[in-house]
């Protein structure tokens, strides 16, 4: 991947997926900053990034947190980092030369050009008609030429890949390269994509990944350590999918939610058609044939390689072609199953399948599979083998082989006959040997090590040493020279010949290869689609209906994730409106004009205690829209999600000591971030905003906060609040105004209770109005605080709600406090003044000493009747 910031914020990225053969360009995010790339990478994850040498700082100081450490310093931390970094020189990444790069990037036959202009050496793309001009409008129908920076990144990632090509192609073995060719160039447009920040996407456990607890599992095998899914809408839907390429179309979909209502629909009328009750068994059966898809990609260029750099032997294990041959049979299989479920017939991903997918190409794949590899032998020998009929000529090479074997018995006596009776007992075979040809074995003499014999009393055969063995010694005689030149080298033959054959089936494979590919998409995409199904399924998930109205109508709405860890979950409803737009103001949205006037409140702000539930009441609300913008279903007895843009969060403050910002500031980034970019169309999650600061200005901040977003009036968007600082609302910062709603979660209290669990019981159940209690005292008692410590507390919170100066409470009130101040000064003075004597280390001397400092600690009575427990306030 390359990527590139510019001092204004604006990001672009390139990146290139080698297993696919392609090259992305993304469009050029302005005013992105480090949320941009944060959620390029958590989308992309890549193996190696490319930088300029003059990128920003803050760009290379990010990029360097999760960057490997290639130092061989093994005691640094972070040695295994999830990235390679590399810095290339800033010419690299030049607009115009990534643009002419791109251009003579060969993507396949081009379309004739109709202009002929003769063309100059020099800046010969600025002359209409020119082949490099050609090149350039030809470009321009794909790629936006106008996102400068992220086709100088495409430039950069290009001229990497030559340069790997180049070091390929010094290999003299293979006829050309494979690896790290584009065979095809798209851009990627954020156009009805529903953006999603990375603080969006870890606060919501959209994702959540760590590295695995098993550092050999870590690295095994990979270019990156392996990443474990915690619990997380990603990892709770991928483990529906059956297939690798199911998990990643359905990833795909989770990183880009569409705000295109057709496609939304599409999906929806497919987890319709799959959650039918007389379809059930037939996708069970689905499944079954899902599982044993595998990766064709990766199967597919094993095939490439084993056609073009064949070594001497068969590259393609046994495993690949079964694999291949259960690819062919399952898609078969799975084409007549899909085509036969009820109900499908305008769902477009099965359309799809049923016309795009040639049984006849797949029936020829496995037929000849079959007809070539030998599975149970080769399972026996563990090596590829070949099908007796599969060569005409290797078949008489394998009778020929098989005619010299049966005859080198007869050899042997023929070989007995000639030579000496004491030497015969010393003869143990001849045999036929790979590249060494027919040989003699003969009994090893430790002393000479040669041969007890070597054709003594011999005339006219000279016996030559070809290799020693543990207790053998094997000779090339003038009768073995006599068999290889009748013979020749049976087993280089049959090996050639074998290699052939698999490279014959290679090619019939490779002749489909596209179609393959396009079977294993769509087979991706369908298991993706029923694995939004199972999980709606399983999980009691509806269908939300989409609408272009600005509104959020949620009833008996649920949390996907909370609700899976509780015994019981207490659903709640939502609805809430964004601005209707100014008078006439169009919205891409909406078919016509939105001049309507809202009814609804656009922004819910919820008060009450602490751990009642508000947090994740407003992340339920945000993941139940996300969700239904990727169309799946929702966890809800009834939603209605109006088309929303973006999902901006504040809320949770990711700290890490590679930080040099402290909480506070990370908090007014995201704040920032969401007052700059949100739309009314944007969905905004506001939780304990402000608490980072002094009191006064974390309240003066979170009012100005809000203020902001309700003065936008028709433009304001959708707002969802949690807070604890009640005083901007008795002042009368924020009070009752239209579209502001207030709300709070229920909970009984029970003072009378002795222990503190049973005083405070939470209902998780959403009340309109605003609740003043926070009752983080006795949340405080519930989580094991000790117990002087929450009396203490509740003194001090009892003096502020009386409006008392605590200084002067604290001053006039805290007798006891004071008297053990006092009685803390009277030990103290009195040890100064005490003369320890010196002495030895006996018993006795011992005792003395300690008797001295009981004294010192000893207080009179009368001294401390002040300062007793029962003076204490409560």
């Amino acid at each position: 991947m390359g990527i590139d910031m510019d001092k204004d914020g604006r990001v672009g990225c390139s990146y290139y997926i080698a297993i696919d053969g392609a090259l992305f360009v993304e469009e050029d995010i302005f005013m992105g900053g480090i949320e941009a790339v944060e959620t390029i990478l958590l989308r992309v994850q890549p193996t190696t990034i490319l930088v300029p040498a003059r990128a920003l700082g803050v760009l290379v100081e990010f990029l360097e947190r999760g960057a490997q450490r290639l130092e061989s310093d093994e005691a640094s931390d972070n040695k295994q980092g999830l990235h390679i970094l590399r810095h290339l020189g800033s010419a690299e990444f030049d607009y115009d030369a990534g643009k002419v790069i791109l251009a003579k990037v060969d993507l396949g036959p081009n379309l004739p050009d109709f202009l002929e202009v003769e063309s100059t050496a020099e800046h010969s793309a600025n002359y209409v008609g020119s082949p490099d001009h050609s090149n350039l409008m030809r470009l321009a129908k794909t790629i936006n030429l106008e996102s400068y920076l992220s086709i100088g990144c495409a430039g950069a990632v290009v001229n990497d890949l030559n340069r790997r090509i180049s070091i390929e192609s010094l290999d003299t073995d293979a006829e050309r390269p494979l690896a790290f060719q584009i065979r095809s160039m798209k851009m990627s447009t954020p156009a009805d994509t529903m953006l999603m920040s990375a603080d969006a996407l870890i606060s919501l456990q959209i994702i959540r990944s760590e590295l695995h607890p098993n550092p050999q599992i870590q690295c095994s095998n990979r270019s990156q350590p392996k990443l474990n899914e915690c619990l997380s809408v990603s990892g709770l839907l991928q483990g529906f999918a059956c297939t690798a390429q199911g998990k990643a179309k359905l990833r795909r979909m989770l990183f880009r939610p569409s705000t295109d209502v057709k496609l939304i629909h599409e999906r929806q009328r497919a987890i319709a058609t799959f959650l039918r009750v007389e379809n059930h068994e037939a996708l069970l059966g689905i499944r079954k044939h899902l599982r044993k898809i595998k990766n064709t990609k990766t199967l597919l260029l094993h095939v490439r390689k084993g056609v073009d750099r064949m070594r001497g032997q068969l590259s393609l294990r046994t495993g690949d072609w079964k694999v291949l041959l259960r690819f062919a049979m399952a898609s078969i299989q799975l084409r007549e199953s899909v085509s036969s479920l009820l109900g499908s017939s305008d769902i477009d991903s099965i359309s799809k399948i049923r016309s795009d997918i040639d049984p006849r190409i797949f029936i020829s794949i496995g037929e000849t599979i079959l007809k070539t590899i030998n599975f149970k032998l080769s399972m026996e020998t563990g090596r590829t083998e070949i099908l007796t009929g599969a060569s005409d000529n290797l078949d008489e090479l394998r009778r020929e082989f098989a005619h010299v074997c049966q005859i080198l018995p007869e050899i042997k006596g023929e070989l007995l006959r000639d030579i000496p009776e004491w030497a015969a007992e010393h003869i143990h075979h001849c045999t036929v040997i790979p590249q060494l040809g027919f040989l003699v074995a003969v009994t090893l003499n430790p002393e000479t090590g040669e041969g007890v014999y070597s054709g003594q009393e011999l005339t006219g055969d000279a016996w030559h040493i070809s290799f020693i063995s543990e207790d053998l010694v094997y000779y090339k005689t003038s009768a073995m020279a006599d068999l290889d030149l009748q013979h020749g080298d049976l087993s280089a033959r049959i090996a050639d010949e074998e290699i052939r054959v698999a490279m014959e089936l290679a090619a019939v494979v490779l002749e489909h290869e596209n179609a393959i590919v396009q079977a294993s998409e769509l087979f991706g995409e369908f298991d993706s689609l029923l694995s939004l199904a199972f999980a709606a399924e399983k999980y009691g998930w509806v269908a939300p209906e989409m609408t272009t109205s600005n509104i959020i109508d949620i009833l008996d709405g649920r949390h996907p994730l909370q609700e899976l860890l509780v015994s019981s979950f207490i659903p709640n409803n939502c609805r809430i409106a964004g601005g209707v737009g100014g008078t006439g103001a169009e919205d891409k949205y909406l078919a016509i004009s939105g001049d309507d006037e809202a009814t609804d409140p656009s922004m819910l702000i919820l008060t009450g205690p602490n751990n009642s539930g508000k947090s994740v009441y407003m992340k339920q609300v945000a993941l139940i829209v996300y969700l239904a913008h990727i169309g799946s279903y929702v966890p809800a007895t009834r939603a209605t999600i109006g088309i929303t843009d973006q999902i901006l969060t504040r809320i949770a403050t990711r700290e890490t000591v590679v930080d040099d910002e402290s909480a506070f500031l990370v908090d007014l980034k995201q704040a920032a971030f969401s007052m700059n970019f949100a739309t009314r169309r944007s969905l905004l999650l506001i939780d304990e905003f402000g608490k980072g600061t002094t009191m006064e200005a974390g309240a003066a901040l979170f009012a100005a906060y809000l203020i902001h977003f309700l003065d936008l009036d028709m433009e304001k968007p959708k707002v969802l609040v949690g807070t604890h600082f009640h005083e901007i609302f008795e002042h009368g910062f924020i009070g009752p105004r239209d579209g502001v709603a207030f709300a709070h979660m229920e909970v009984r209290l029970n003072p009378e209770a002795q222990d503190a669990e049973d005083q405070l019981t939470f209902l998780f159940k959403l009340l309109e109005g605003r609740d003043e209690r926070s009752l983080g005292v006795l949340c405080a008692a519930i989580n094991d605080i000790p117990s002087d410590v929450i009396k203490r507390a509740s003194y001090i919170v009892s003096l502020q709600e009386s409006n008392e100066d605590l200084v002067e409470a604290y001053e006039n009130s805290r007798e006891f406090d004071q008297g053990r101040l006092e009685e803390a000064e009277l030990v103290a003075r009195r040890f100064l003044a005490i003369k320890i004597p010196r002495t030895g280390r006996g018993r006795e001397d011992i005792s003395r000493i300690r008797a001295m400092l009981e004294e010192v600690l000893s207080i009179h009575d009368e001294d401390t009747d002040m300062y007793s427990e029962d003076r204490v306030p409560t």
